[in-house]
């Protein structure tokens, strides 16, 4: 397990100018902003290797470093946990990810997650973003279902990471929404946050990172809609804060959506249906489809709505 972790801010990083609490907050998503907070007093988390006050700021060519047995963890243990794999090769994988699994540990969530079903898989794994963290280079909400890219080495997961940051990934979803939304493809580019109100929840910010999702109806009844989402950005709950920011909240979704729900689902109704991106070594296209799982296809039966094919409609380009 790696006991200090080292991050270069470059001066076109979009932390560049928050408080180093925040700032650490958006690169190390497994502690919370009041757990970094801790960190920075007691001396466990340095800016340029200097201890700092939580309320400075972020600048570029700064270096931040976590001595990261402040947070020393249960190890995380292999666990036979089954998975569905929809494409391998020597350099990579995709998993279906069943809804209420988290894809990689908390520093309270250290079994039943992806990540320790990878470790039981017998695959090898990357090391590059951490003992938390093996093979893992993008990630999906608990309660989301679907297709997640894993690396199986160093170089892959670079290349992968590069990737998904410069959006060369196309990312389709599925989804069913409240309410009927008859649209042929509703744009929502609005920036997200951390809501300030309830930290550990995003909101449409003026002042936070940019998030663009565009939102096409297949079907559409009075109760319900059914939803293709693709996404340019892969920010946090992305999906599910721009439905609900378009009065369209995510069926199931008792986080961002309705509390009280008109029918019992096990999960809220969103699924990673599609990736595509050109294998970073070989240059060949990969198209990877997800299949729904039990609960998604009852809520489409549920609605009357039909159940849709591999070939949906193609990703277009924003």
């Amino acid at each position: 397990m790696c006991e200090h972790k080292q991050f270069l801010i470059q001066s076109s990083d979009e932390i560049v100018g928050m408080r180093i609490d925040a700032g650490a907050a958006e690169l190390l998503e497994d502690y919370s902003r009041s757990q970094l907070e801790k960190a920075i007093s007691a001396g466990a988390l340095l800016l340029n290797g200097k201890t700092v006050k939580a309320r400075t700021k972020l600048k570029g060519g700064d270096s931040l470093s976590l001595d990261a047995t402040f947070f020393r963890q249960t190890p995380i243990l292999p666990e036979p946990i089954p998975l569905t794999i929809l494409y391998e090769d020597d350099d990579m994988f995709v998993v279906n990810k069943p809804a209420g699994m988290i894809t990689h540990p908390t520093d309270t969530v250290r079994t039943g997650t992806l990540v320790n079903a990878l470790l039981a898989s017998g695959r090898p794994l990357a090391t590059l973003l951490g003992a938390d963290r093996p093979g893992i280079v993008h990630r999906l909400d608990a309660q989301t279902s679907g297709a997640l890219l894993i690396a199986k080495n160093d170089v892959t997961a670079e290349a992968l990471k590069h990737m998904f940051q410069q959006h060369l990934v196309k990312k389709r979803y599925l989804a069913i929404v409240e309410g009927s939304w008859q649209t042929e493809g509703t744009v929502v580019d609005k920036a997200l946050g951390r809501n300030p109100k309830h930290p550990e929840k995003q909101a449409v910010r003026s002042d936070g990172r940019n998030a663009l999702s565009r939102f096409i109806t297949l079907e559409a009844q009075t109760e319900a809609s059914f939803m293709a989402v693709d996404i340019a950005t892969g920010r946090t709950h992305q999906i599910r804060v721009h439905a609900a920011y378009c009065s369209h909240p995510v069926v199931g979704d008792t986080v961002y959506g309705f509390r009280r729900q008109r029918h019992a689902f096990a999960h809220h109704l969103l699924h990673a249906r599609r990736l595509s991106w050109q294998h970073p070594h070989t240059g060949q296209e990969i198209t990877v489809v997800a299949p729904l799982d039990d609960e998604f296809l009852r809520a489409l039966s549920l609605y009357g709505f039909h159940v849709p094919l591999s070939d949906d409609k193609d990703i277009a380009p924003f």
